[in-house]
């Protein structure tokens, strides 16, 4: 398969879906509803309900993911759940080197990744999407 397409097609959405599940499973250790991991734009493919949220994959599932849960009341709740992403792909961009795939796979793997949490780190807003820095910073400097 070519490189970019690998990168789009498979280790896009995968790393997107790690970055969201670390969201995720910070959430839910620090709040009590739902909490929603959506993958992608477009119309939803499927979605699967569980008991603590549910995971909804939509058709252009390489283009972004969000993940959607109450606000807690701390602010390192807040803090812990805004960069819980960023270090799951921080984390896989440091194993990437020691799984055993092709050199150039891992490359991608590792690459993507870095991109992926140290952009995230970044605190901006853009077209109404804010960074999990720009969450970060918000708490810190108690802006809304």
């Amino acid at each position: 398969m070519n490189d970019l397409l690998m990168v789009i097609l498979v280790i896009s959405p995968l790393s997107l879906l790690l970055h969201e599940t670390g969201h995720t499973l910070a959430a839910n250790f620090f709040t009590t509803a739902g909490v929603k991991l959506h993958l992608g734009v477009g119309p939803r493919l499927f979605t699967w309900k569980h008991a603590r949220g549910e995971v909804a994959v939509n058709a252009i599932y390489f283009a972004g993911g969000m993940t959607i849960s109450p606000q807690p009341e701390k602010a390192y709740s807040k803090v812990v759940i805004a960069l819980a992403g960023p270090f799951v792909n921080l984390f896989v961009a440091a194993l990437s080197p020691f799984l055993p795939l092709d050199p150039s796979i891992i490359t991608w793997i590792l690459f993507f990744n870095l991109w992926l949490g140290i952009t995230n780190l970044i605190p901006f807003k853009f077209f109404g999407k804010q960074s999990d820095g720009w969450t970060v910073m918000k708490v810190i400097f108690h802006k809304s």
